[in-house]
């Protein structure tokens, strides 16, 4: 006699092996529903998410200095785009006398085009005492080139235009273009570390004229300032709890 189909499948005679095509969709890992869900853009997340950053030096000796820095960060991801909002104050002193005393922020807006590229509008505020700038607002529009990313890191470039105005003592105030370009990475150490970096710079070859006046004498003197602004951030994330 010929050996049944159900002996060889290792079930008893009178059960028949369903074919694969009857098994339930949720069996496959995938369901008909979770295949609509998913998309090329990050989650949405509901909440911003929000961390702040503190730094403090005091020497003594030779030399007398104080720095103090604070920084603060939001963000927020709805799908394709992507909220962050940055403030930053600056303060120091060298031998009683005021070395630093800058604030600065920005709000930028990313949107996702595709999978690779991005566009993004940045909306940029400085105050700075030192360099006598009384007011410098910044608008930027440009596309980016996402170049790497994975579980564990991330880099993005691109390059755009700024429109610019400024009002500064000994500079002709009014509205000037640059071009820039910028980088951002970030890189997940372990669970609790992780480094962030990042740099954009802004150049025009429209110079502005900057009058010098002199002790000696009563004539202004003029010469041409370039207009160029270099910013780096890095920092190296320890978290301590949920909430540090």
């Amino acid at each position: 006699t010929e050996t049944p189909i159900e002996s060889l499948a290792g079930l008893p005679p009178g059960q028949s092996v369903k074919p694969a095509s009857s098994l339930p969709a949720s069996s496959s890992g995938i369901s008909a529903k979770t295949k609509g869900q998913l998309s090329p853009f990050p989650p949405s997340e509901s909440k911003w998410k929000g961390k702040l950053e503190f730094g403090f030096l005091n020497q003594s000796g030779r030399n007398e200095v104080l720095n103090t820095s604070l920084r603060t960060e939001a963000e927020h991801q709805n799908g394709p785009d992507s909220l962050r909002a940055i403030g930053r104050y600056l303060y120091g002193e060298n031998n009683g006398k005021v070395a630093s005393d800058r604030q600065d922020a920005s709000f930028r807006w990313r949107h996702v085009i595709s999978e690779k590229f991005f566009a993004q509008s940045l909306t940029s505020y400085t105050r700075d005492q030192i360099s006598q700038i009384n007011l410098n607002l910044e608008q930027n529009g440009s596309m980016g080139y996402e170049v790497l990313q994975d579980e564990q890191q991330k880099i993005n470039v691109g390059a755009g235009l700024t429109l610019q105005y400024r009002d500064a003592e000994g500079v002709e105030s009014g509205v000037n273009y640059l071009g820039e370009v910028f980088q951002d990475y970030s890189y997940k150490i372990n669970g609790r570390l992780t480094l962030s970096q990042a740099i954009n710079a802004l150049y025009s070859p429209n110079s502005r004229v900057r009058s010098i006046t002199s002790k000696t004498s009563s004539n202004k003197l003029t010469n041409e300032a370039e207009n160029y602004k270099v910013r780096f951030h890095g920092a190296l994330q320890g978290k301590m709890s949920e909430r540090i």
